[in-house]
């Protein structure tokens, strides 16, 4: 008991600077509840991890952390912007572009169901639909075609003695499968 009141009562006086102290009285209250506690443990830290204020390197180390701690603050405060400001409208804009070829995709569905019924109906009724007319169209556009190309490979000939006459330049093999086609069909 003597030696506890003993170590309790050994006190020496040291100098500090007056700012110095209060900042130590306010981080001593943090740590523990007597200055002499939080200064053994200060000294225990540094002497158990072999770290001392003076080494240099271990400074330097230490700065270097902090700032690339700072960076990857920065570069993470960078991103989060970028993804509020640029991603977030580039999927808002695929997000309509995908909403609108889903529109378009189910229109041509119910447009081919149309043209099935109206098909069907005709078939029933054994009378001309829309379906109908469209489908007479399509293939007069298709024949029409055919007949304009052919007659661009023909030519005017003027004779000297008689009529003037139409001379299709096309060999035989041609001739011959278009004359196999307009046999085909009815």
């Amino acid at each position: 008991m003597e030696q506890e009141k003993k170590k309790k009562s050994d006190f020496s006086a040291m100098s500090i600077n007056r700012i110095t102290a209060g900042r130590y009285r306010e981080f001593s209250k943090k740590i523990s509840k007597s200055h002499t506690i939080t200064l053994e443990l200060m000294m225990d830290f540094f002497e158990g991890a072999k770290i001392s204020p003076k080494n240099k390197y271990l400074m330097n180390h230490m700065g270097f952390e902090h700032r690339l701690n700072k960076r990857f603050d920065y570069i993470e405060e960078l991103l989060r912007r970028m993804e509020r400001e640029q991603l977030r409208p580039t999927h808002n804009k695929l997000k309509k572009l995908f909403e609108y070829a889903e529109h378009e995709e189910k229109d041509r569905k119910e447009s081919l169901e149309f043209e099935k019924r109206m098909f069907e109906q005709s078939m029933k009724k054994k009378m001309i639909t829309q379906y109908d007319n469209y489908i007479l169209k399509e293939n007069w556009r298709k024949e029409r075609a055919r007949v304009l190309k052919l007659l661009d490979k023909g030519r005017l000939e003027k004779s000297r003695f008689g009529k003037p006459y139409f001379k299709l330049e096309i060999n035989e093999s041609e001739l011959e499968s278009l004359r196999k086609e307009l046999s085909q069909k009815p």
